[in-house]
């Protein structure tokens, strides 16, 4: 008993240990919000009023150049001082204006509203407070502030604000004078803009110094108007500001937001924010004792000890109460944090703590990401909110047939992630694709019914990286190799990774050599039995100068899945043509051009018409053209294209089935398309002399095409044994290295020319 009472008793003072720690850091915070609010509080005050003091100055300076104006269209200038009803008539509409006047140049007033007392009239070039910026008036086009001083003939105190008047000639003619009140309680320099008493709103005066006006508890102009910063004093606030904000004065200058500062001055120390406004030439700075923070801190302070103390007294009795509701309310966050909302697995998050428990204890594992295919096909058709239900229903299948040891989460979307402690690559196979076989058919006998396939790509850690990110980045590479087959599963190869960057790779610099002619041309003539030429095949040819030689299925393969296909095979076929137009060719010696197409070019609107105008661009007959096509594009989708095909090959182009025998062709598909001959693929003429199950294949071929009345070409010959065994079967026919490689048109103008002859 007394041991666990001693413990509860440790337990409580290592709480309440935990509390002061608590406090020392609610008054740190309580401290750096306070500084913060104040910082917020007086930059947004500098610049707010900042932007008043800029519209009301603007406005005045508005009012004066219109005042100004109508005074210079009447011309009238009295020598004797008067009232005038047109000023009158601005101050009524006017309230922030205390009076108005017209002087001329050599300071003496000449026109007046009817509230300045005209007997005490003061000449504006006779005092040093107001001859200096009216001296500047003289020379500026702008509004121009003078010192704030006190009016005799008004009896108030004022901020003067001048316009000068000039005639057609720029000469000044007159000055346009007004005073803005500062000791009212309306317009924007009136005394109660001070929220505390150690509060200050000031504008101070760039050019000389001098503070324009100061809103503090108990001061007014007659204690400030006369206060003016040295020209040390500028020098150290620029050097102190400069410091404490990192930047220039300059930089400070064309900011429009306030900047915050700290100062230290004989009367204490300061906090405060400035602004400054380059057109009037005036710093906006709003600024408090910070003795009043401090005071408005330790009023907060006292709160919270005084908090603290309570909750101390209460801690002995509702300790263990409060211990429970705390730690169920944190494991509560703590596992919104970690799960997904709509499926219950884990989250991004939590799968990161998950692997990197793993990763730091150095268990070996595997991740297989899994992605529902054509899952916004879904979305498109039934809604978002169906597709809602059936990302549950699927996290449900896939978490039931994942098994109790594998970590199940959702990364977002239809992307989810599956973690086991399987490592050797067999197991995770077979794993997967029970797991994306169980799954489907979870959810196809579920409540929702659907068909759903899906695509895993599969790592293994470490083999396949070091960290989250690696692992991760490797599994999504193995996922987009499986997602191009869809309904796949795909572990991590390096060789993956290696192919998916030169993928890339190729992809970046094929871009760039289809406009600048970079691909060549390279033709492999055919040939009948006799040896004599009477076709060639188109084939294209890269050599880059990062790439070095990349061969035709890997950049044509590449072009097909960028989008890239439609150009390269315009260029293909622009190039071959032009070629082939330059050679010669005869009736007694006829020759045909063969150019592969891609389905993808196919399916362009306009395409057979494009083809046409090419062949009469380049002078090519259509009968001297023949455009090979692959079986697997009439088994992908023949009801589109066999029009196009039909108007091509009634325009006198001929069809040609390339590769035949490698795809899965029926006889009465072949029967219904307009194919003019058959390409035998290399795969089948390799083993011809030595495999028997080849050469009967290659037999069947030659009596398709017979049978068909098709023309037929053996590819791939390489060998003269070869050849003479298809001359035996009926082929007449031939291309292959055995008859010529691949090679410029330079080249095959020389090899016809010695075919002729």
């Amino acid at each position: 008993m007394t041991t666990r009472k001693r413990n509860i008793w440790t337990l409580f003072w290592l709480v309440y240990a935990g509390g002061l720690v608590l406090l020392a850091f609610l008054v740190s915070s309580s401290w750096n919000d306070t500084v913060d609010r104040y910082e917020r509080h007086h930059q947004s005050r500098a610049e707010f009023f900042a932007q008043s003091v800029f519209s009301i100055l603007s406005t005045q300076e508005l009012v004066l150049d219109v005042v100004g104006r109508e005074l210079l269209r009447r011309g009238e200038f009295p020598q004797v001082p008067y009232a005038l009803p047109l000023l009158d008539s601005v101050l009524a509409s006017n309230p922030s204006i205390a009076g108005i006047g017209l002087v001329r140049p050599d300071g003496q007033f000449i026109a007046l509203s009817s509230n300045v007392n005209l007997e005490k009239l003061p000449n504006l070039r006779g005092s040093e407070t107001t001859a200096p910026s009216f001296d500047l008036t003289l020379t500026e086009d702008k509004l121009i502030l003078g010192r704030t001083y006190y009016f005799e003939p008004l009896e108030k105190w004022i901020i003067p604000v001048r316009k000068a008047l000039r005639d057609d000639s720029g000469e000044v003619v007159m000055v346009v004078t007004a005073g803005l009140e500062i000791e009212s309680d309306r317009g924007i320099f009136r005394k109660d803009h001070h929220s505390r008493d150690a509060d200050s709103l000031m504008l101070f005066r760039e050019r000389d110094g001098y503070l324009q006006y100061l809103d503090r508890e108990g001061v007014g102009p007659a204690d400030y108007a006369a206060i003016r910063r040295t020209e040390e004093q500028a020098r150290e606030e620029v050097v102190r500001l400069e410091k404490q904000t990192g930047r220039t004065i300059e930089a400070i200058k064309a900011d429009d937001e306030a900047v915050v500062f700290y100062s230290e001055r004989d009367s204490g120390n300061y906090m405060g924010a400035a602004v400054y406004d380059p057109r009037f030439e005036l710093w906006i700075v709003s600024e408090s004792d910070m003795a009043g923070i401090l005071r408005d801190f330790f009023e907060e302070l006292s709160i919270y000890l005084g908090l603290f103390f309570v909750v101390s007294a209460l801690l002995y009795f509702l300790f263990n109460r409060i211990d429970k509701i705390e730690k169920e309310r944190l494991e509560e966050l703590f596992h919104q944090s970690r799960h997904d909302d709509l499926t219950g697995l884990l989250n991004r998050a939590g799968l990161i703590d998950q692997i990197h428990t793993r990763i730091n204890s150095h268990q070996p594992f595997s991740m297989a990401l899994v992605d529902i295919d054509n899952f916004r096909g879904i979305n498109d058709r039934f809604g978002q909110d169906f597709g809602d239900r059936v990302l549950a229903e699927w996290s449900r299948c896939l978490k039931k047939n994942a098994g109790n040891e594998a970590v199940v989460a959702s990364l977002g979307g239809d992307e989810f992630a599956v973690v086991t402690h399987l490592c050797e690559p067999e197991q995770v196979s077979n794993y997967c694709w029970r797991l994306l076989t169980d799954t489907s058919h979870c959810i196809q006998g579920g409540s929702l019914e659907l068909q759903l396939g899906a695509s895993i790509g599969a790592a293994i850690f470490p083999e396949n990286g070091h960290s989250f990110s690696s692992i991760v980045r490797s599994a999504h590479l193995a996922l987009h190799k499986a997602k191009r087959n869809r309904n796949e599963v795909c572990l991590f190869r390096n060789d993956i990774e290696t192919g998916y960057l030169r993928r890339v790779h190729i992809e970046q610099r094929l871009r760039g050599a289809l406009e600048p002619n970079l691909i060549s041309m390279a033709y492999q003539t055919q040939v009948d039995a006799n040896g004599q030429v009477i076709g060639m095949e188109a084939l294209a040819r890269w050599y880059d100068k990062e790439l070095g030689y990349v061969p035709p299925n890997e950049f044509v393969s590449v072009a097909e899945a960028s989008g890239l296909m439609v150009q390269l095979g315009d260029y293909v076929l622009d190039h071959s043509l032009a070629d082939f137009g330059l050679l010669p060719r005869s009736e007694e010696a006829p020759l045909e051009l063969s150019v592969n197409i891609s389905v993808l070019q196919i399916m362009q609107p306009g395409f057979a018409e494009s083809v046409l105008e090419k062949l009469d661009y380049h002078q090519v007959a259509p009968s001297e053209l023949t455009l090979e096509i692959t079986e697997t594009l009439f088994m992908s989708g023949h009801t589109q294209i066999l029009p196009v095909l039909n108007q091509l090959r009634t325009a006198g182009i001929r069809m040609s089935m390339d590769d035949f025998g490698t795809g899965y062709s029926s006889l009465s598909l072949l029967r219904n398309l307009p194919i003019d001959e058959l390409k035998i693929d290399k795969s089948f003429i390799d083993h011809i002399s030595a495999d028997k199950q080849s050469r009967n294949m290659v037999e069947s071929i030659v009596a398709i095409a017979s049978n068909h009345g098709m023309e037929l070409v053996a590819e791939g010959v390489e060998h003269k044994s070869q050849a003479d065994a298809l001359i035996a079967m009926g082929c007449r026919r031939f291309q292959g290295f055995y008859f010529s490689r691949p090679v410029p048109i330079e080249r095959v103008r020389e090899q016809v020319a010695a075919s002729v002859s």
